[in-house]
């Protein structure tokens, strides 16, 4: 399978030594500005990764990649930023929810590295929207779950949290009822760089110092599962607006900074970045028709009804 890569960056000279770099492993395709990348998008998609520098005129990093968001939802996407922009960086991740940041000068085997991992993901959210469609399909009206078992349900954390499984059997008395519950996709965009940087135990550390943090500051009887590898799901039980639950999940999220691990013999910050998007139960009638949208927001397109932050 030869999937397309797409990097966009102003400078010419930076697109032509990508190109060189890397045609003889990928089929690479070029633009010098936000606005003719989503004609690239358009004309030449679907494109498996796209990269795409932060700092250009016009159009910035994190609206282009927003962009590519909502025009190829399966795509995913990669910010290239100095250490300078971190902050416009997160911006990217709110907006865009990029996979990987990747820091100027990137050396080539981690570039490799970056887009192997990105065209896994890629694979992987085309197999998961081929199982959903098939799912939804194959449900008849008397059905009250998947007609057929799906990838989601094979899925058991490695750092001990409770896996969807058990998210499942928690979820379903719950919807349809009195209660008023909300779930909220809890996106962990940069463990794949945490895991490539600083190795495996780093990654598992990141998802379980972020369900730390989140676990603390949420409230008795809400729950955390470990939904997907680099998703969280939180089941929230408020009395509260959609938009206060948002504003909750805000602040919970601005308060979850960083941590510090050591690699080789220094303390290292690592940012505990996350997003999030907001399903309140009570627009869906039962756990099938919850699922279908949760699984949706879980390869990045726009639910209506869905808060995204």
């Amino acid at each position: 399978m030869s999937e397309k890569i797409l990097f966009v960056d102003d400078e010419t000279a930076v697109l032509e030594a990508m190109h060189r770099m890397l045609h003889s492993s990928f089929d690479i395709r070029t633009a010098n500005s936000g606005e003719n990348g989503l004609i690239a998008v358009d004309r030449d998609g679907p494109f498996g990764v796209v990269i795409s520098d932060m700092q250009m005129p016009g159009m910035n990093g994190a609206e282009f990649l927003a962009r590519v968001r909502q025009k190829a939802p399966c795509t995913v996407r990669m910010l290239l930023t100095g250490h300078a922009d971190l902050h416009s960086a997160i911006d990217a991740v709110n907006r865009g929810q990029i996979l990987h940041f990747l820091t100027k000068p990137c050396p080539k085997d981690a570039l490799v590295a970056a887009i192997n991992s990105g065209l896994d993901q890629y694979r992987s959210a085309l197999e998961e929207r081929e199982l959903s469609r098939q799912a939804r399909t194959m449900q008849g009206p008397q059905s009250e779950g998947f007609a057929a078992p799906a990838k989601w349900e094979q899925f058991r954390s490695p750092v001990g949290l409770p896996g969807p499984s058990e998210g499942k059997i928690c979820l379903e008395p719950l919807l349809g009822g009195e209660a008023e519950i909300f779930t909220v996709l809890l996106h962990l965009p940069v463990l794949d760089t945490v895991e490539q940087r600083y190795g495996e135990n780093a990654a598992g550390a990141y998802v379980r110092t972020v369900a730390g943090f989140l676990k603390k500051a949420l409230r008795p009887g809400d729950h955390i599962f470990h939904w997907r590898r680099d998703i969280l799901l939180a089941v929230l039980s408020r009395h509260i607006s959609p938009a206060a639950v948002s504003k909750e999940m805000e602040r919970i999220i601005a308060e979850t900074r960083g941590y510090t691990i050591e690699v080789q013999g220094k303390a290292t910050m690592v940012a505990c970045l996350i997003t999030f998007e907001l399903l309140s139960t009570g627009q869906f009638s039962g756990f099938s028709e919850w699922l279908a949208a949760f699984e949706v927001l879980c390869e990045g397109r726009v639910v209506s009804g869905a808060g995204a932050r």
